[in-house]
């Protein structure tokens, strides 16, 4: 029968040091951290994202969203001659309301197209215009 060995002796939470914590930049600093990295991709990106979501909102009223409740709710006449600047009106109140999915959206969604071929060789040559 072969000895039996000591056991290892595994280090516990108090022989270690913990790791410092390290701070979460804000969404403001992300986003200044992001336009410095991609200038005007993200900019772009951001301005897409805003008008797919007023378009895509003024879609859903004019196709059958509950406009007489909404309108009611909102103050604004989404029928009628000032129809559609009451529909386009909606239209920002409700993306103003996913302001920050969207901002998000940007944050994720930028990098990604920056990987793109021809938006990535735009990128490089602007950073190179900018050094020299």
């Amino acid at each position: 029968m072969p000895p039996v060995e000591n056991p290892v002796e595994k280090p516990t939470s108090t022989d270690t040091v913990p790791a410092p914590a390290v701070a979460k930049p804000s969404m403001k600093t992300r986003f200044t951290t992001l336009f410095n990295e991609y200038g005007l991709v993200a900019i772009v990106v951001h301005f897409t994202i805003f008008g797919l979501s007023i378009l895509g909102f003024a879609v859903a009223l004019r196709m059958g969203l509950d406009t007489q409740a909404l309108s009611q709710k909102l103050g604004v006449q989404l029928e009628g001659a000032s129809g559609t600047a009451g529909t386009l009106f909606a239209a920002w109140l409700l993306s103003k309301a996913i302001q920050v999915p969207r901002i998000f959206a940007t944050l994720v969604l930028t990098p990604l197209v920056g990987r793109i071929p021809f938006v990535a060789r735009r990128i490089q040559r602007n950073r190179e215009e900018t050094k020299g």
